[in-house]
């Protein structure tokens, strides 16, 4: 454009000069062009005028205006600064004139090309100062922002690079492009990657994302779903996250872009190694749903060796190593190839697979391809897999009515009586073959020597999976009831059943010794059989994702892979979320409904006549702020209490159903209060329970989601089998108990009554307020004590002790005192929201935000609802030290009961048990900071007075490592 400019200035000097004094103007209008030619070319003509309109310095002219090309522009501007300084003021008095009613980010821009065409220091801080203004605009403007930001990227990446270099250039540009769901242009500046985060958080605003673990991964929405679990992470009309899989040996971060009203899956593949006791010994994970996984049997220790391939859905190959390290990547090949059955050889130096209908085999030292051909004849390439030796690759070519297998210059080929798929299995030598017809029967033919064509025979319908050992010696097979099949070459006179699985098998592997067989079916288990000529109960090895493929290992482990499990979400503003599948088994009809685990219970009174309708009124805000169960008590001490009536329907009127149907439309539980105190007498003179029973149904038959009962003596096993049975016959109900107690010890019963059985109450709420005041008022709630002085820790790790002797699922609902000042109300709120089971909370205190956001932090985190509970010694007796633990999270809670800021010293044996452990960072879940703990150098934790928080721990940060 330089040459051009210089050429057209030779040959047309009028044109350029018109087009110089043009240079300082955002766009030139047809009127703009007459008057700068009249006035700084007075002897020109109007053809001037036309060449420039038509010229290439002009890079879009419509019918009314012309805009220059951004290089000519600016080539432009530095002709211009060459003439006397008289005549370039006179040109930009001009400009600005001829622009002074037009749009003022057209004049702003105007006035940062005379900026930078004439630098100085006061230009300089114009400049800043200018960028600082429009900055300000967009991040405090409202709809209006978004016009600015739509006019910003138009103008500004035309600016000269003097102005667009600096940073807050670059940060209107990303901020502009975030108000309109854009991508920011490219930036031709080398800058930290912190600014462009820092120039989106300047417009976005904590949205609230939906989470949903699935089987194949996680899901997100926006808005949430029903029934996801809530996060928050900055955004406006896209949101960032990055997610990777805790099951990873070193994950990448997988971006996901969500935008308003939508829902986005994203699938995780696992794989991982177990040894014989089940115990993984290596974890290797990929998003995406994989097409094919594979492992070798016996990995070399050369850096290119394969310990498993997997086949990722846009065909890529990703190669791991020991440790489940990667060790390489075979590109996809072009969208029309597919790629199928992937083989590892038995050292994991040669891959290989099917691709559209040859077979290729890539050395891994030297990454040289090779290609192995076939006879289209023998039907479609089906599968491929190396030899026991590994010397040669055998091919498996499926028909209509046969299946042929190629291995060298020898072909088997075993004719069935059906249509053949590519479901089927063979031994290493391929002397044993069995596939599994289109109708699901199992053909098999199995002989010491190869025949040029033999008949197999058909073992069994409806045929789910089938495998067998590498040298052929079992063979096993899965039906559709879930029953596994097993038989042995030397006695091909019947089949021995295994054992049967609870689902349907999806993928089954024979140990190498033919001793074992294990199967999964697409849940968190893997069920082992020995092979002992009777059927045995499998052992049942627990996972932490859906399994639907296992492979046998030459060591006596298995290889399963699946989809799902555990991932960490990791936001723009650096906070990180941790999502687990729920992998517990469902509870039993006898046991605590599923959506009362560990559930937060807000109280609130009867207040009758005008309660209820401000409560209706108001149910969003008590929504919003973390409360999802309301538990309706009854009033304490109003007029005339003994004269209330207990029926349901005499208590309240019309204004409780209101209550009750906004509540259910914002998703919440309520919980009612029964009394049971009216019925002593009736009890005691008929024996039975029938009033407090016709009460209960009364609640009940109104849809509410449990009842309390409320009463301070012993109501019996009699009453409380009754009502029990009474909530059971209405499905997933909750029953409460409200007594005053010394101890927990003594509220135990109610769980399953003094006969021990399972029939009592799903929560009981102990009274032992006097330790919880006199921990807190004192300030040693941290103070370990046995024997006769009593302290509350103690009773804490009695209290959790006791639950297992109860019925399942028992939970215990802790409240708060009513003896502690507000500042001590609310810490003793906060105390009991890091404990398990279901903390009674009076709902004013739930206005407070930071309450509020552990309620939320709560029910979002299934280790703070659902985990188990460990009370750890810190030696400091006024520090609640709390180990909570579900699946592979563990969150420490900690709890200063002092007045003064304590600082907390915490070393990795206070945390796990193992020894040699990696270092660990453990995340604020309040506030997102993270603080190092390593074995060498123990974590220094602050806590304020009267302060909870809670910590999560995590694998520190690893730096890559491609050494040796």
């Amino acid at each position: 454009m330089a040459q051009y400019v210089e050429l057209l200035a030779q040959r047309r000097p009028d044109v350029v000069t018109l087009a110089e004094c043009l240079s300082l103007a955002a766009g030139v209008e047809r009127a703009m062009l007459r008057r700068t030619r009249l006035r700084f070319l007075p002897r020109s003509t109007a053809g001037v005028e036309a060449e420039l309109w038509f010229s290439p310095l002009v890079e879009a002219a419509g019918d009314h205006t012309l805009l220059f090309d951004p290089e000519a522009a600016e080539i432009l501007r530095r002709r211009l600064i060459r003439h006397p300084r008289p005549h370039v003021e006179d040109v930009r008095r001009f400009t600005v004139e001829s622009h002074q009613d037009a749009r003022p980010v057209t004049r702003w821009f105007e006035d940062m090309l005379w900026a930078d065409l004439l630098p100085s220091a006061a230009a300089d801080q114009h400049v800043r100062s200018e960028l600082a203004r429009v900055l300000r605009a967009l991040t405090t403007g409202g709809d209006s922002a978004d016009d600015l930001g739509r006019w910003i990227l138009h103008y500004l990446p035309r600016l000269p690079a003097g102005v667009r270099r600096y940073d807050d250039a670059w940060r209107i540009q990303v901020a502009s492009s975030e108000r309109l769901g854009l991508e920011p242009p490219d930036d031709p500046f080398v800058r930290p990657p912190s600014v462009i985060t820092e120039a989106r958080a300047l417009v976005q605003r904590h949205l609230s994302v939906g989470v949903t673990a699935r089987s194949d991964g996680v899901e997100f929405s926006s808005p949430p779903t029903d029934g996801s679990r809530l996060i928050t992470a900055p955004g406006l009309r896209r949101i960032r996250l990055d997610v990777v899989s805790v099951l990873a040996a070193e994950p990448d971060p997988v971006r996901v872009q969500l935008r308003e009203n939508q829902a986005v899956r994203l699938p995780m593949t696992v794989l991982q190694f177990l040894d014989g006791d089940g115990a993984t010994t290596m974890s290797v994970a990929h998003a995406g749903v994989a097409s094919d996984v594979v492992v070798a049997r016996s990995v070399g220790s050369a850096a290119y060796d394969a310990s498993c391939a997997v086949l990722l859905a846009d065909g890529r190959i990703a190669l791991h190593g020991r440790g489940g390290v990667m060790t390489g990547q075979v590109p996809a090949a072009s969208p029309e190839r597919r790629r199928r059955s992937l083989t590892l050889s038995l050292d994991g130096r040669v891959l290989a697979w099917a691709e559209d209908g040859t077979a290729v085999v890539r050395d891994l030292r030297t990454g040289q391809e090779r290609l192995v051909s076939g006879t289209s004849a023998r039907g479609e390439l089906v599968r491929v897999f190396f030899t026991g030796d590994a010397a040669e690759l055998a091919r498996v070519y499926a028909g209509e009515n046969r299946v042929s297998v190629v291995a060298g210059r020898s072909t088997s080929v075993v004719t069935h009586g059906e249509s053949m798929g590519d479901r089927l299995w063979s031994s290493d030598d391929a002397a044993c073959v069995a596939s599994i017809g289109l109708s699901g029967t199992l053909w098999i033919q199995d002989g010491d020597e190869r025949d040029d064509e033999s008949t197999s025979e058909a073992l069994s319908e409806g045929v789910t999976a089938v495998s067998g050992a590498p040298d052929g010696r079992i063979v096993v097979w899965a039906t559709g009831d879930g029953t596994v099949w097993y038989r042995m070459r030397a006695n091909r006179a019947g089949s021995g059943v295994a054992g049967s699985a609870p689902w349907q098998v999806t993928g089954l592997a024979a140990a190498h010794d033919g001793r074992a067989v294990a199967a999964v079916g697409g849940d968190s288990r893997l069920l082992v059989w020995q092979l002992r000529g009777t059927p045995t109960p499998p052992r049942t090895v627990a996972l932490r994702f859906c399994a639907d493929r296992v492979h046998a290992l030459s060591g006596g482990g298995w290889a399963v892979s699946g989809t799902g499990g555990p991932v960490e979400v990791r936001t723009e503003d650096g906070r990180r979320y941790h999502v687990t599948p729920d992998t517990q088994d469902p509870l039993s009809a006898d046991e605590v409904p599923a959506w009362a685990r560990g559930r937060v219970l807000a109280e609130v009174r009867e207040t009758p006549g005008a309660g209820f309708p401000e409560l209706a009124d108001g149910m969003a805000d008590i929504s919003a702020q973390g409360v999802d169960c309301l538990l309706v008590r009854r009033a304490v001490g109003h007029p005339g209490g003994e004269g209330v009536p207990t029926r349901g329907g005499d208590r309240f009127d019309g204004g409780f159903q209101a209550m009750l149907l906004a509540a259910q439309r914002h998703g919440m539980r309520v919980v009612v209060e029964v009394e049971a105190d009216t019925e002593l007498e009736d009890i005691a003179v008929h024996g039975h329970s029938g009033g407090l029973l016709e009460d209960v149904r009364e609640w009940l038959d109104r849809d509410v989601d449990g009842v309390c009962l409320a009463h301070e003596g012993d109501l019996g096993d009699g009453v409380l089998s009754d009502v029990r049975h009474l909530l059971d016959g209405y499905g997933d109900r909750l029953l409460m108990r409200m007594r005053t107690t010394a101890a927990p010890a003594d509220a135990v019963v109610d769980f399953g009554g003094r006969s021990g059985g399972d029939i009592g109450c799903h929560v009981v709420v102990p009274r032992w307020d006097d330790l919880l005041v006199r921990g807190v008022r004192e300030g040693d709630l941290g103070a370990v004590r046995w024997g006769r002085d009593r302290s509350y820790a103690a009773d804490l790790t009695s209290a959790l002790g006791l639950l297992v002797s109860a019925c399942p699922g028992a939970q215990w609902g802790h409240t708060v005192p009513e003896r502690l000042t507000v500042a001590q109300r609310t810490f003793a709120a906060s105390v009991l929201l890091s404990l398990p089971g279901c903390p009674v909370l009076p709902s004013s205190l739930f206005q407070q935000s930071a309450l509020a956001t552990m309620a939320r932090l709560r029910r979002d985190h299934l280790v703070l609802s659902r985990g188990t509970c460990e009370v750890a010694d810190l030696g400091l007796p006024g520090v609640l030290a709390l180990l909570r633990r579900y699946g592979d999270e563990t969150v420490l809670c900690l709890a200063n009961s002092g007045q003064r800021e304590v600082r907390v010293h915490i070393r990795l044996d206070h945390l796990v048990a193992e020894e040699n452990v990696l270092p660990l960072d453990l995340l604020d879940l309040l506030d997102g900071t993270t603080v190092p703990c390593s074995q060498g150098s123990p974590a220094v934790l602050a806590l304020e007075p009267y302060g909870v928080r809670w910590w999560r721990l995590m694998p520190a940060a690893r730096t890559s490592n491609t050494g040796e």
